[in-house]
């Protein structure tokens, strides 16, 4: 069955809190009333050839309110921010292999066709 919610954002600002000063979590309430949910939001800085980039994060918090949501936002992000961090560490590392056994050929530089990768042939990753 498709249900419909209405969201509702809020925002706690927590200076104590290092590593998540701003807080925020997006209240799913169905239309019929029929049930709530609540989701974090969280941005992922990583550092790349163009600068630092943010990545959005969201997650969900089983909670009965906003407030037991927001003393749960740590428990819930910590574990999915992670995950985030080793897909992306191993997507890294699967880049950097497949450019580490390309064959390069003579006259290369720059012509289209020049590279040999022999994953392409392999039928697989």
């Amino acid at each position: 069955m498709t249900m419909i919610y209405r969201k509702d954002e809020f925002v706690q600002d927590d200076e104590k809190d290092s590593q998540f000063p701003i807080k925020t979590v997006d209240r799913l309430e169905a239309v019929d009333g029929s049930e709530q949910r609540f989701v974090g939001r969280a941005a992922l800085n990583m550092q790349t050839p163009f600068g630092i980039e943010q990545i959005p994060i969201s997650f969900e918090i089983q909670a009965g309110s906003i407030q037991e949501a927001f003393s749960r936002y740590r428990e819930c992000a910590e574990p999915k921010i992670n995950e985030v961090k080793e897909h992306i560490q191993n997507r890294l590392e699967q880049l950097r292999r497949a450019e580490q056994s390309r064959i390069v050929t003579p006259g290369e530089a720059g012509a289209p066709g020049g590279i040999i990768n022999f994953d392409d042939f392999r039928g697989g990753s």
